[in-house]
Formats: structure tokens, sequence, C-alpha cells
């Protein structure tokens, strides 16, 4: 028979080729009742023939014993009387006995021979009927049951629609909420715009909780674009790491990097140096403790931003691998085997993680007593906190999803574990918004801590792209200036003591003072009248309140400043200058003490 189609019907198809199977049905079993009725009969009729052919061998039989009796009697007569006629009659009777039983049997076996032919027709029909009847039937429970497949499919559909809808509605809430919290967070923030240069990597770091749960409802309610929006997500995970290095940098020298070079050269004992590659592993030599600081951290700064490089490209290629299913000469699915290309990327991945750890480690190992009053750790907690928990708890559920899920599909079980981490990533993300709340508090950045400076933000701004893109120019142009020879100008903030050379007058000594006050925000003018700029450093630190930092700074000012007046003073001498009485010297010095009076300018506490 011609294969029925599972195509679903109409229902008026569906109840016409229900009626037609049931006339189907019908005649079959008509057909099947009267067969049955014609071999009840034929089997009545052979044993009724069976049973006339007993009668019969058994009126034979009581014949036989008749003419031997009569045989007997005829015996008894033949001496006396004749019995020709008696004889003849016997063996007439004889002949026609097995005449009669010759026909009989011919009859016998005719009549079994018809009945044989018959019986074979019928059970061949019936064969033939039974296996049409049969096929009908396999025909009709194969097509119920594809329609009974396809309801149940449609009904899974459903269910599944609705699980997913009431999915959505939880994700959603959940990202909603912390969305929510991170935009009244960073509106805050821009409420109290502060310390721009600090707060601009601020707002860089709380966006990473929106983008984070967005991109992964979005990945919830369309898997197609999980392996773009996965892209994403990396790109600015990387991008946050350096923002974070960007953060400590600003904390620590307000929009000034040489400040932060500044602060790293007290700490160059503490430094090790930048470590160099393509074979020279020797250590390289810095004509000062400024210019290794400098060094450093340049090479922090080029390992963060590299790791913001190769983390998207890495993601973006594994992802077309994925698409195209290449997976080189390994075993597809594999993405261990040596002989995938997706192993490589794998390790990429991993050195450039721990090349950006390496200069972040190293930077914060080097200034994270001055950072400790803004709680750096646990900022880099709420940062990492987000990108390790979601790893490991990937990995977790990707291995449940391949002990335990059993399909027929290769990547149901994979594609399950994806929709699964979305779920709890936008469940998490609403901690993670808390956690930022706490960790970025706006009073760190209140008048009072540190000096502001007003501008007005947009939305690059929040990101700190401008920061970025700046830092990449500074990184771009590392590699030029380090040929060049490291000598800080008479508009570098404070020279260390390896720097100031003996051809620095105290007009330079006072132009740099002066350019540390302004870079520093103190906003220091010129003061016309010179009567009151004879105070020393001990009147200044008794009458103002300073911060540790600029108490610091007066200290180096003050010992770069004594060396220069010795060093003048040597030179002086040499030259044949001589004063004529110590009033002359006592001038020569008053005239540094109105330089480094200058420092009186009001100050903040940081």
């Amino acid at each position: 028979m011609a294969p029925t189609s599972t195509t679903p019907l109409s229902p008026n198809e569906t109840r016409s080729s229900r009626s037609s199977s049931l006339c189907n049905r019908l005649i079959a079993l008509l057909i099947v009742i009267l067969l049955g009725g014609l071999t009840a009969f034929f089997n009545w009729r052979v044993q009724q023939l069976s049973t006339q052919i007993s009668k019969e061998e058994a009126r034979i039989k009581d014949l036989s014993t008749e003419v031997g009796s009569q045989g007997d009697i005829i015996n008894r007569f033949k001496g006396s009387v004749s019995n020709k006629d008696v004889i003849l009659r016997v063996d007439n009777l004889d002949k026609s006995l097995k005449a009669t039983q010759a026909n009989m049997m011919e009859l016998l076996e005719a009549t079994q021979d018809q009945i044989q032919a018959l019986l074979d027709s019928t059970m061949q029909q019936l064969d033939e009927t039974v296996a049409e009847a049969k096929a009908e039937i396999y025909s009709e429970v194969d097509h119920v049951k594809s329609d009974v497949d396809v309801y149940v499919a449609q009904t899974q559909d459903q269910f599944s629609v609705e699980n997913s809808f009431m999915v959505y509605q939880i994700a959603g809430t959940f990202t909603l909420i912390s969305c929510l919290i991170s935009m009244w967070h960073m509106t805050a923030h821009i409420r109290r715009f502060n310390e721009p240069f600090v707060q601009r990597k601020i707002l860089a770091i709380l966006w990473m909780s929106p983008i984070y749960s967005t991109t992964s409802w979005l990945s919830l309610v369309w898997p197609n674009l999980e392996g773009y929006l996965a892209i994403i997500k990396d790109f600015y995970e990387a991008y946050v790491i350096y923002q974070f290095l960007a953060f400590c940098i600003a904390v620590l020298g307000k929009g000034d990097r040489k400040a932060v070079v500044d602060l790293l050269a007290e700490h160059a004992g503490h430094l090790s140096p930048p470590t160099r590659f393509w074979g020279c592993w020797r250590k390289q030599h810095f004509e000062s403790p400024w210019a290794m600081a400098d060094a450093v951290l340049l090479q922090c700064q080029v390992f963060t931003m590299q790791f913001v490089l190769f983390r998207p490209l890495t993601t973006l290629a594994l992802f077309v691998l994925a698409r195209v299913d290449y997976w080189g000469g390994g075993t597809p699915g594999n993405g261990y085997d040596y002989r995938s290309p997706q192993l490589y990327l794998t390790i990429i991945q991993n050195v450039s993680v721990f090349v950006a750890f390496s200069g972040l480690l190293k930077f914060y190992h080097a200034v994270q007593d001055n950072l400790s009053w803004c709680r750096p750790f646990p900022k880099f907690l709420c940062i990492k906190g987000i990108v390790f928990m979601t790893f490991w708890q990937g990995l977790v559920i990707s291995i449940l999803a391949k002990t335990t899920v059993k399909s027929d599909k290769d990547n149901q079980g994979e594609e399950w574990a994806q929709q699964a981490q979305n779920f709890l990533i936008c469940l998490e993300m609403l901690l993670f918004s808390l956690a930022h709340f706490y960790c970025f508090p706006t009073e760190e950045w209140e008048p009072g801590y540190r000096p502001t400076h007003e501008k007005k933000s947009k939305f690059g701004d929040n990101m700190a792209l401008g920061d970025f893109l700046e830092d990449i120019k500074l990184v771009m142009k590392g590699s030029s200036t380090k040929k060049k020879k490291k000598r800080p100008s008479k508009h570098s903030r404070t020279p260390s003591a390896s720097t100031v050379g003996d051809d620095i007058n105290l007009e330079e000594a006072d132009g740099i003072i002066e350019n540390l006050m302004e870079n520093d925000g103190l906003d220091i003018q010129d003061d016309e009248d010179d009567d009151n700029d004879d105070l020393d450093f001990e009147a200044v630190e008794s009458n103002i309140d300073m911060s540790k930092d600029v108490r610091d700074a007066v200290a180096r000012l003050k010992n770069s400043l004594r060396q220069v007046s010795s060093d003048k003073e040597k030179k002086d001498v040499e030259n044949g200058l001589n004063y004529s009485s110590m009033d002359d010297v006592d001038e020569g010095l008053e005239g540094l003490s109105e330089t480094t009076s200058l420092l009186q300018g009001p100050s903040r506490n940081s």
C-alpha cells in the first residue's frame, strides 16, 4: 500500500478518513465472518461425510459378519442340500459390496480433494485479507501516532512558551531593578561631580552591571544573539579592568600623570624595573628614580590595555569558528584538542588575563598605602567578582548540563546551560548593583576629600571614553619617548634629588613651585605684598591644617630648595662672588622663603 502522509489533516478530512476506515474495517470483518462460516460449513460437511463413511464401514462390517454367518450356514448345508444358487448370490453380493466399497472410496477421495482445494483457497484468501487489514491497521496506528506526537509537541511548546514567558518576566524584573539602581547611583555621582577625573572612571565601572544584565536578558529572550552579545560583554569586561587602573591613577594624581610618577618615584626602592621582552631580559638602567617610575607606570598601562585588545579579538575569533563549525584537525566539539585553534585562542586569553593582572598587582603593591583611604580592594572585588563568579558558575552549569540533560539533539544541553547562566546573571546583577552602591559611595568625593574641577559631563565622559583614548595616545607615544633622556623641565612637578641639576636657579625653583600648586588645584595667586612672604615652613605647618600629601610635598620642596641654595652658593663662590656680610646671605635665603611661602594657600583634607 502507498505510505500515508503524516501531514496534519483538517477536521472534515479527519472525520471522512475515520468513516472510510470504519467501513473498511466492517467489510473486512464481514469477509472474515463469511470465511469463518464457510470454513465451519466445510468442516461440518467433512465431519458429516466422515460420519457417513464410518456408518457405511460399520454396515459393511455388519454385512461381512452376516455373510460369514450365512457362509457357515451354507457350509452346514453343503453336504446335504445344493447351494449353488446361494453361493452365486453370495458371490454377487460380494462383488456388489466390493464395487460399492470402491465407489465409496473414490467418492471419499474426490470429496477430500475438493474440500482440501476449497480449504486452501479459503486460507489463501483469508491470509491476503488479514495481511491487507493488518497493513491498514498499522497505517492507521502510525497516522494516529503521528497526530498524537504533533499534539504532544504542540502542548509541550505551549508549556515551554508559558515557562519561558515566566522566566523572561522574572529575569526582566531583576534586570530592570538592577538598571534602575545603577542609573540612580550614576546620577548621584553626576549630581555630585566633584572629582571629574576620578568619577568618570567610577561611572565607567558602574556601567558594568547594567550592560551585563541587559545583554544576558537579551540572550535569554533571543538565544541566536548569544554570541554577538558575548563579544560586547567581554569587551566591556576588559575595558573596565583598564578603567580600574585608570581609577587608581586618577585618585593619586587627580588628572595629572606626572603626580603619579612622582609618587611612584618615592617608592622607587620597592619597584622592580620594567620587564623587557624579545630576549632582552637584563635589567634596564635608568638615569633617575623618576624615569624608572614613569617606565613602570607606562608598562602597567600597557599590560592592562593589551587585555582590552586581545579579549574581544579572541572572543570574536572563537565565535566565528563556532559559527562555521571549524575545529582544524581536532575532534569537533572538543576545544581542548591540541589540533584545534580554539585551544590556542583560549591560551592567548589566559595569558592576556595574567599579564593584565600582573600590571594591576604591580601598581597596587606600590601605592596601596596611598590608596587605602578609598578602599580599592572591595572595589576591585566588585569588578572581578562579576567575571570570576560568572565564569565558574557557567563552568558548573555546563558540567551539570552535560551529565544530566539527555536529548536527541546534541546541543540541547549546551543551550540549556547558556539559558540558565543568563537567567542567573540577570538575578545576580541586582546584588552587584547594590554592592557597587556601597563600594563606590559619592561621599568619598565630597568637598573636603580632594580638590575639584567642575566640568559639564557628557555621555562619553560618564563612561570615561575620552580618558581611555588619551591613555591610548600616551601608550602609543611611550615607545618613542623611551629613547629620549628623561629629565623633568621647569614645568614638571616636584623633581627628585637625582634630577636636580646644578644649573637650576631660584627663578626656576619658583616656577616649579607655582606649577605644582596649579596642578594640585590649590589655585595660588602671586601675592603683591612681599612683606607677608617671609613666613617659614614651621609657621605654615602650625597655622594650616595640611593634608599628609601636602606636608610630604612641602618636605620634598624644602629639601630640594635647600639643595638648590647650597649648589648656588658653591657656584657663586667658584665664580668669585662673595657676600660682604651674613646679612647678604640671609637676604639670599629670604628669597627662598618668599618662594616657599606660596604653600600657605588653602588646602583640603584628603
